[in-house]
């Protein structure tokens, strides 16, 4: 166990918070002071005086010495500096500036500084042809490059074509180059098609640039790193932020929904703020099935983490949800993995200031309606007299009913519409060396639920910065986020429930504005609870800091160190007021107040090395080696008060407090650390035969020693058919294909804290002693010292393909895993008197397949883009002790059984209705109960002429089998349409 980072309080909270800001605000410094020297070395090193003497030395041998004395860099091609170059030289205190002047001139080269690197470059104000018998004419070249949307592409690549003579465009799209007047423009820009422009003695061009439909350029974020979308071989689907902009959602999940396959978000309450149920692929175990979050690198221990960014913040989503590309993640990675990526900004551009903004409505869909009240009250009377009991209205009333006409619904009384907004402001830009990301956003979402000031406000606040010096980029991230949240007091689901099914004749308040109750809802009246019952009132504070530095050791390896920590400060209010209704019923009775905190500490440290070479220009190896330490600290503490002031909910004279309930940080004290080491080896041949290895090594504070050493490995290979040379009819004019397939196992370690160790806490209301007085007792849960890892075998394997040269992106996938190791609670009779730990005994069964697809084309000013996708999942229970296990909630009755989905539902199964009185004597009846004609009449299975347990069906399950997205968006400059289902 870790020593508890929280021994000092309050004031190590504020420590560790002034170190993180300081170090943040101490990069931003250091990036901000380099990018400003940066535009001044060079024009000081060209002043700086130097001796040589040189004798016909190679004039790469000379620059080096310079350098060398110097401290500067050069930066040149072989084909620029030919080795046959020779220089003799004898200076004394000359300037650089002069020296070079001097060497490079016979050559017919330049130089340009770009930071801190000389680069050498041909001289680009004349061309020698024919061996220097002539001399072609020049011209300067200036123009704008933009894209489909005519807006301008800052960073676009500009070569002459066949010469090394080039530039890139500013922030403004402009360009301007020196290029013979007959020469041919090549631009090149990430994400679209490439284009050639003859420069035809024109000395100003207007370029536009077509996204490319080809996306196998396109970079996709793994883990721990990065690939082109044409050599990976995992399951792995990512989409950036044009999936999700302008859509109406408060925040990242639900701008996800439906725009990947088998990605599963189920929003689970009326609430603003709570977090919605995520899986991928379906369930594969019995307990936790969230995956795990990464975002910008960091793996977050809470996944709700993500409801806390900013939509408007976000790059890209990438979902990991096979082996091949999870197993990297070990120990956590068996439900899927979802990487988030945040922007930054862009080299070589000016600040740009960025506005989102997004008002709408919310309105409640109720998919049922209340029949009229006479017809209610038709009904019941029905039902009695069916139960061989008496009316309950009489037909005078009935009709007093009818002409009367229906009282408010009491759910449409307690719903209401509600908006909600989300507005973003960022500033975003950088230069050569340097980029800046500074956003701050504001998303507020009222309640559909009626009540006082009822809903949800965040506030968030992020900086992005990006620097290089030399060989050492640095990154550093530092967020905060608040939000407040305010809600009622009780259940949303009971409140929903009850005003949902009372009838129409009754009425939800007097004429005096008493909440009322009646023979349907005895208790409590919804519409009094909401608007007078008192609140739930959080307001909760995180900062986030990430930094990570690079250095490039080689030109093919680099070392990598990565620090992310995030800081949670949690903090709710609960009260509870009295209320009394009419005729009866009491809300509230013990004036609850409750102060509740909460503050948690995890932090995330990564070390990894990086080597990429390629061997001749066919072999691509790549290797990857890191270790990680991730460390967690949770604790807090509620104190809970009963009988305070009606008005002000503060302690009086009779206030106790409940002290079964209130805990201090002292029983309320969480902490979990995870060591761990990983690994990468990846190689194709010739971007045609692909083949890769993950493995990770978990070691878990929530295991015994004996069992707490895991090992994760996975295996994936690729073939690209369509880069044989029998596909090359197929790749020049229909597109890409390839087959893919990975293994592996991947575990889960979503258990309880010390459930290998006895726990033990104290009570001092529910036990009573001799004289009838309370005593304190010592509760002790049992410990499994046995327990281990969830461990889920994945097999996976795939087809991409593209078409209409490559218009049109298709992706298949199959997927079988298998959950072994379940963590399943004991059966122990009941006259044991306790419960037993969980262990593992389970295992269960996921398959499916998904389809993924894509069309892009424009016409003419229009864009269109279709994306389409579909999956299919079904579980199964393999093994669980006794082979079936039947729980009961309220009327439903869940079944967890061999052969059987998850969680099934039970009950029985109609068949028809009784008749007359010969079906009703001879046809199966419950026990129990009387039936006459007109009832429902059940299948009976065993034929035994009672319908019982052994006659039920399972009638389904909670989760959805097929899940499917339809996104179309239609572009015309400016101006875009997006349709989503």
């Amino acid at each position: 166990m870790n020593k508890s980072l929280f021994y000092n309080g309050v004031i190590r909270y504020a420590l560790i918070i002034m170190k993180i800001t300081s170090l943040a605000c101490f990069v931003v410094c250091l990036m901000c002071l380099t990018a400003i020297a940066g535009n001044t070395y060079g024009q000081q090193f060209l002043e700086a005086p130097v001796s040589l003497k040189l004798n016909k030395i190679k004039l790469t041998d000379a620059l080096d010495k310079m350098a060398a004395e110097k401290h500067v860099r050069f930066a040149y091609t072989d084909n620029v500096l030919k080795q046959s170059y020779r220089v003799t030289l004898n200076v004394t205190d000359k300037s650089i500036k002069e020296v070079l002047s001097q060497v490079l001139a016979p050559f017919n080269l330049t130089y340009k500084i770009i930071g801190d690197v000389i680069v050498i470059n041909e001289r680009t104000d004349a061309t020698v042809i024919a061996g220097g018998q002539e001399i072609q004419k020049q011209v300067k070249v200036a123009g704008k490059v933009i894209d489909d949307t005519n807006t301008p592409l800052p960073g676009v690549t500009v070569k002459v074509k066949g010469t090394t003579i080039g530039t890139v465009t500013d922030a403004n799209g402009a360009f301007s180059i020196d290029a013979p007047d007959d020469a041919i423009l090549v631009f090149t820009y990430i994400g679209f098609t490439d284009k050639e422009v003859a420069v035809a003695g024109q000395i100003t061009l207007s370029v536009q640039l077509i996204p490319a439909t080809n996306n196998l350029n396109e970079v996709i974020v793994v883990g721990y790193g990065t690939q082109k979308r044409s050599s990976v071989i995992g399951a792995i689907d990512q989409v950036g932020s044009v999936a999700y902009e302008g859509k109406p959602s408060v925040n990242a999940l639900q701008a996800l929904q439906g725009t990947l396959p088998s990605l599963i978000i189920q929003q689970r309450s009326l609430e603003p703020g709570q977090a919605p149920n995520v899986n991928i692929r379906g369930i594969g175990t019995l307990g936790n099935n969230q995956p795990l979050l990464v975002i910008d690198g960091i793996v977050y221990d809470d996944f709700n983490a993500i409801n806390n960014l900013n939509q408007s913040d976000i790059e890209t989503f990438s979902v990991l949800k096979d082996a091949g590309s999870a197993a990297i993640y070990g120990s956590r990675s068996a439900n899927g993995v979802l990487l988030v990526t945040t922007k930054k900004g862009k080299k070589n551009s000016k600040p740009t200031v960025t506005y989102n903004g997004l008002v709408g409505n919310q309105i409640p869909q109720v998919n049922y309606k209340p029949v009229h009240s006479y017809e209610n009250a038709m009904l019941r009377n029905e039902a009695n007299v069916n139960a061989g009991l008496q009316p309950i209205y009489s037909p005078q009333q009935i009709r007093d009913f009818q002409a009367e006409g229906d009282n408010e619904w009491f759910l449409d009384a307690i719903l209401q519409n509600a908006m909600q907004q989300n507005h973003n402001v960022s500033i975003t830009g950088g230069t050569e060396k340097t980029t800046y990301l500074v956003s701050a956003g504001l998303m507020d979402q009222r309640n559909n639920l009626v009540g006082p000031g009822f809903g949800a406000r965040r506030y968030n606040f992020r900086m992005n910065l990006t620097n290089e010096i030399g060989r050492l980029k640095l990154t550093s991230i530092l967020t905060y986020n608040r939000t407040e949240r305010k809600e009622h007091s009780f259940n949303t689901g009971f409140l929903i429930v009850d005003a949902g099914r009372t009838p129409t004749y009754y009425k939800i308040k007097d004429e005096n504005g008493n909440y009322l109750t009646n023979d349907v809802l005895s208790e409590f009246n919804p519409l009094g609870i909401l608007e007078r019952g008192g609140f739930r009132q959080a307001d909760d504070d995180g900062v986030t800091a990430n930094l990570n530095a690079e250095f490039a050791i080689t030109s093919d390896l680099k070392i990598k160190g990565v620090f992310g920590g995030n800081l949670v400060s949690n903090h709710t209010l609960e009260r509870i007021k009295r209320i009394e209704f009419l005729p009866k019923g009491v809300y509230g009775a013990d004036r609850n107040t409750n102060d509740i905190n909460y503050k948690s500490l995890f932090t995330n440290l990564q070390f990894l090395a990086e080597y990429n070479k390629v061997f001749a220009k066919k072999h691509t190896l790549g290797v990857l080696a890191g270790v990680a330490n991730e460390s967690f600290t949770g604790k807090g503490n509620e104190i809970r008060y009963k009988f305070t002031d009606p008005e002000l909910g503060t302690p009086i004279s009779e206030t106790i407090i409940d002290a079964n309930g209130s805990k201090g940080s002292l029983n309320n004290t969480n902490e979990t650390s995870l060591n761990s080491a990983f690994g990468r080896i990846s190689y194709d041949f010739d971007n045609k035969y692909y083949g890769e290895f993950n493995f990770r090594i978990d070691a878990s504070s929530k295991f015994n020693k004996q069992n707490r050493n895991a090992f994760f490995p996975s295996f994936s290979a690729g073939y690209r058919i369509s880069q044989e040379d029998f596909m090359e009819s197929y790749r020049n004019h229909i597109g890409d294909l390839k087959v893919r397939a990975s293994y592996g196992v991947l575990g889960n370690q979503n258990v309880g804290n010390y459930q290998f160790q006895t726990t033990y806490s104290t009570s001092i209301t529910d036990y009573y002693s001799f004289n009838n007085t309370r005593a304190s007792i010592i509760d002790f849960g049992f410990a499994n010292p046995n327990i281990r890892w969830e461990r889920a075998a994945t097999f996976n394997v795939g087809v991409d393909a593209s078409f209409m040269r490559s218009a049109l992106t298709v992706s298949v996938d199959y997927f079988n895993k298998t959950t072994r190791d379940i963590l399943i609670a004991p059966i122990v009779p009941g006259a044991f008197g306790s419960g037993l730990p969980d262990y593992n005994v389970g295992e269960v069964s996921n398959k499916g397949w998904e389809i993924t697809a894509n069309y892009r084309v424009n016409s003419g000013k229009f864009r269109h883009n279709i994306g389409m996708n579909i999956g299919d999942s079904k579980n199964k229970v393999l093994k669980i002790e006794g082979d079936q296990l039947l729980r009961t909630y309220d009327e439903m009755q869940v079944l967890l059984k061999v052969g059987q989905p998850l969680n099934s539902y039970v009950g029985y199964k109609r068949d028809g209705y009784f008749q007359n009185y010969d079906e009703v004597t001879n046809g199966p009846k419950p026990t129990g109960l009387s039936v006459v004609p007109g009832d429902i009449r059940y299948v009976d299975v065993n034929k035994d002429g009672v319908i019982d347990e052994s006659d039920k069906f399972v009638l389904g399950n909670p989760f959805p089998r097929y899940t499917f997205g339809l996104n179309y968006n239609l572009g015309y400059k400016q101006f875009d349409l997006t349709i989503f289902i």
